[in-house]
């Protein structure tokens, strides 16, 4: 399908896939270089590699809403579009959460005995739930709305 056959809603979607996978790689390589969690809380080269790689997620998709924005009477998203991204919605919510609790269980299990936890597996969490929600969420959305006949 050509980009210029796609709905908003669907090329918003394929955007924030792409950027958003990208981030997340970009964090996980610049947060798994150089030593791991052990070491990340104290390495600010690791902590500027891995902001610009979030901030390219931000500016990525920040540029696609400005580009794809509303121009002119155009109808851009109808209540199909809105009964899906609810449901992407809500799909994401319990993925994140689950896997977000499986990877805080994980953690403790692997460092009970040691009794701490290394920093930098905070960074991890936060910028990690972040990414795959939204990578989540746009996947999800792509996903139900093919499922649903999607209009582009």
């Amino acid at each position: 399908m050509a980009i210029k056959d796609m709905s908003q809603t669907r090329l918003r979607a394929w955007a924030a896939t792409f950027f958003w996978s990208v981030s997340g790689v970009w964090f996980f390589a610049a947060f798994f270089s150089g030593g791991g969690a052990e070491e990340f809380d104290t390495d600010s080269g690791r902590h500027l590699i891995s902001a610009a790689g979030i901030l390219f997620g931000f500016v990525g998709y920040w540029a696609t809403l400005w580009l794809t924005r509303r121009r002119g009477d155009e109808v851009v998203v109808d209540e199909r579009d809105l009964q899906v991204s609810a449901r992407a919605s809500q799909g994401t919510l319990v993925a994140v959460l689950m896997i977000m609790f499986l990877l805080c269980t994980l953690l403790w299990m692997t460092h009970e005995a040691d009794g701490v936890l290394a920093v930098g597996w905070m960074w991890f969490l936060a910028y990690g739930s972040m990414v795959l929600g939204l990578v989540i969420n746009s996947v999800a959305f792509l996903i139900l709305d093919g499922s649903m006949g999607g209009r582009g």
